[in-house]
Order: structure tokens, then sequence, then C-alpha cells
């Protein structure tokens, strides 16, 4: 008789999800019964996949970022890094998008055009600033402005890659990792020196983030597959 029960209990156990629940429009919004379904359906993992790094610009002043807006300096090297791994079968870029100015079902348009079963939305969120250094005092001088390194730059903030499944609309985790930089230098062509700083700090932290989300994908695959072949009794006594 317990084996029965056991075997009609995972008769009834659900699918998991085939599409998206969520309403066809930029809000995404979701009945109570498409809730309930989302959380009670299984995890599904499809590796290995295609997957496309999209890049998140962040607006710099009221108006938003335009339609020119240039690709994130770590980009580059976090796909570099991503293409290393056999969990994709291919890693590409996608077009620049404007922070909150798309819905996901926009993202998942885009993401179909390229036939991806995955999106890394790729965010850099970086403060800049410049301010007087020990050698400042040479600059009263006049001469030593020249070649003294008396400002100090310095970059600091984070970046963060979130993996998207593109078939359903769901948000599978989110990875960040925090930036610093600085270095001391003259007074001359101060935004140049912090937009180098910046993209050095990115060059190396990027494929550290790349690495810190392939990790993620193989804690999120092996949750995936502890939740499927747990035992609801086995679940009920860890959680107590």
């Amino acid at each position: 008789m317990a084996s029965s029960r056991q075997a009609a209990a995972a008769q009834v156990q659900p699918a998991p999800l085939e599409r998206s629940l969520f309403a066809r429009e930029p809000n995404g919004q979701l009945t109570e019964d498409a809730l309930q379904k989302i959380l009670a359906a299984p995890i599904e993992l499809d590796l290995p996949a295609r997957v496309g790094v999209m890049p998140i610009a962040t607006a710099m002043d009221w108006r938003g970022p335009g339609p020119d807006a240039r690709v994130p300096a770590g980009v580059a090297p976090f796909v570099e890094r991503l293409r290393k791994d056999a969990a994709f079968t291919i890693v590409t870029q996608t077009l620049v998008i404007p922070s909150g100015a798309l819905g996901m079902e926009a993202l998942r348009e885009n993401a179909a055009r390229y036939r991806l079963r995955y999106l890394l939305l790729y965010r850099e969120a970086l403060a800049r600033r410049s301010r007087l250094g020990a050698w400042a005092w040479g600059y009263a001088t006049g001469v030593g402005a020249l070649f003294l390194p008396g400002q100090r730059h310095e970059v600091y903030g984070y970046i963060e890659a979130s993996m998207f499944d593109v078939k359903t609309g769901l948000m599978m985790f989110t990875t960040r990792r925090a930036i610093t930089a600085s270095e001391s230098a003259n007074v001359w062509h101060g935004d140049d020196k912090l937009a180098h700083l910046a993209a050095s700090a990115l060059g190396k932290f990027a494929p550290e983030l790349a690495g810190d989300v392939v990790a993620d994908l193989r804690h999120f695959a092996a949750a995936a597959a502890a939740e499927q072949h747990a035992p609801p009794a086995v679940a009920t006594e860890q959680l107590q």
C-alpha cells in the first residue's frame, strides 16, 4: 500500500514549465493561479545551451542612455571567459539595452531573434572620483603640477550578471562582484585616466564574475537535481 501511495504521488507531481505564464505586456503581471503554478513546478535546466550576454546601459542623466550607448568595457572579457566553459554551446553578445526601458517579454523576443535558450543580463554600476593626494603640496610651485602624482583617481562599485530563462521568463539567479581600483597621477586629462582605470579594473574583475556565474550555474543544477529526486518526507525533515 505504501508503494502504491508513492507511485500515485509521483504521478501527480507537476511537470516543468513549458512556456511563460507572465502576461504579454511590459509589466508582465501574474495571476494568482499562474504564480502558484510557477512555485509548484520543478526546476528545468537545459545544458549545454546557447546563451547571450545582454549589456544593460545605466542612464547617465535624466535623458537616459542614447541609441548609440557604448558596450560596457567588461563585456568582452566576460564573454571570453564564458566561452571556455562546456556548459555553453555558444556565447554571443546582443544589442545594448537601456536600464528599465524594456520589459521581460521584450527581452524574450530579442533572445528569440538570436535563437538563445538563456540570457545573461550584464550590468556595471561604477562610481569614479578624483581627489588630491599626498604629493599635492608640490602643485604650489606650478612646475610640480606637470609631473608630480598629486591626484588620486579611484573607481569603485560592482558588476553583476543575472541569468534569465528565455522559455519561461523566469530569473534563475544573480551574481555580483565588488570592484575597487585606484592610482596616483598628475592633474592632466583626469577623465581619460579615470576611464582607463575603470577599463583596466573591469578587464580584471569581469572574468572573475564569469567564473562566479559558472560556479552558481553548477550550484543551481545541483539544487535542481536535489529537489527533483528528494522525497517529500526528506525535504520536510530538513526544514525542521
